[in-house]
């Protein structure tokens, strides 16, 4: 009996064990499907930055589209690169990649695995090579591998522009301000005010309305203005045109400014220069302060003359406030406080405006701001050369890049 059962015990031993190994083997070989299936099917994560209206990036996206027929276990992220969100993204990942300040924020720009692909090394070979040759690797998504939080990308991206964009602003600003044209202005106002008998606190008044409704003016052309440039971002296309044409246009500014300054230099007539407002636009300017400042609600008619004369005057001040919106509207990390730029430029516009006032309070007669005038209009028009100059250099880089 003993040795029955010592039988049936060995027989569900070996069984046992026979079932344990056939466990132990199916496992192996389902752990070996498992993987293979894995390699075979590893997800591959491509980032894509790209712009509206950009050919290039449509013919990027269109070879994207080809690959992922192929490989259908690609997940594609499109990131808008016209956005904050994009531009910080962009420069997140430039960094990670080690992509050279210049190219990582150019379009359309590809991210797979551990490399990245310009828009000249963006083809249909090249991508599909480099697939099949990270193909079953794992590799995190592009825009998982950075961990910088993103308030500190737009802080150092604002700061990269800032340090020559805030300093154009504020130079573009006082220099217009200072412009002859409209300098030539503010002295006939000053001038008015003296033949009428404006002194003191009078004088303070009207200057002071005078001032702020020229500030509050310039601001609000500018927003529009701003606000009509800004929505060709849609259109980027025309918004690179557009910008390329104002590049243009402050150059032939430049050039004619210098040539001002030269001809300045021979014959000593701030009258013979070529940029300067037409003789029937100062008759009205003229006209305009003469019928306002001498009612008796005079500090209410000298806000009405600044918004008028503003207004008047465009055509000589907008010759660099134009091309210093399109500066702002054209790079993302100055557009999203566009608002602040704005201001900016414009206190520095006015406070030309009110230092002459003071001084004009403190004593200094419209005969001596004519002389400072007519001493200083070369050195004037060779500052307007330099910022024309710069603001054509400027639109140009900005056109291309952005």
């Amino acid at each position: 009996m003993s040795n029955i059962n010592t039988k049936n015990f060995l027989k569900i031993v070996f069984i046992i064990f026979l079932l344990f190994i056939y466990f132990i083997i199916n496992t192996i070989t389902l752990d070996c499907q498992v993987n293979q299936q894995d390699m075979q099917e590893q997800a591959i994560y491509i980032a894509i930055f790209s712009e509206p209206g950009c050919h290039d990036c449509e013919r990027a996206k269109k070879i994207l589209e080809e690959i992922v027929f192929q490989y259908p276990q690609i997940e594609i992220r499109d990131f808008d690169i016209s956005t904050p969100e994009g531009v910080a993204l962009a420069e997140q990942l430039g960094e990670f990649y080690q992509v050279s300040e210049y190219d990582r924020l150019l379009v359309p720009l590809i991210y797979i695995g551990d490399r990245y692909f310009l828009r000249e090394q963006i083809s249909y070979e090249n991508i599909i090579n480099y697939i099949e040759e990270i193909e079953g690797k794992e590799f995190l998504p592009p825009w998982q591998k950075v961990e910088e939080d993103q308030s500190s990308v737009q802080n150092r991206l604002i700061e990269r522009f800032r340090s020559f964009g805030i300093g154009a602003i504020v130079v573009s600003g006082l220099i217009d301000g200072v412009n002859p044209c409209a300098f030539a202005t503010i002295i006939f106002f000053i001038s008015y005010l003296t033949l009428i008998n404006r002194k003191g606190k009078e004088l303070l008044l009207v200057g002071g309305m005078f001032t702020l409704a020229v500030f509050i003016t310039y601001f609000l052309i500018g927003t529009g203005a701003l606000k009509i440039v800004t929505s060709l971002s849609i259109l980027p296309i025309v918004r690179k045109i557009f910008v390329f044409v104002m590049a243009a246009v402050s150059a032939v500014l430049a050039f004619i400014s210098l040539s001002d300054y030269l001809k300045f230099k021979k014959t000593g007539q701030p009258c013979e220069a070529t940029l300067q407002l037409p003789e029937r636009m100062k008759k009205m300017i003229h006209s305009t302060i003469r019928k306002n400042v001498k009612t008796r609600n005079f500090v209410i008619m000298a806000a009405a003359t600044g918004f008028l004369v503003s207004v008047l005057e465009l055509a000589c001040t907008g010759q660099i406030y134009l091309p210093t919106l399109i500066f702002i509207s054209n790079v993302p990390e100055l557009r999203t406080n566009a608002l602040l730029y704005l201001l900016v430029y414009n206190l520095m516009f006015v406070i030309p405006l009110i230092m002459v006032f003071l001084f004009t309070y403190w004593g200094t007669s419209s005969q001596q701001w004519t002389d400072f005038s007519k001493k200083n209009f070369g050195k004037m028009k060779l500052l307007m050369t330099f910022v024309f100059s710069g603001l054509a250099i400027i639109l140009i880089v900005t056109g291309l890049v952005f």
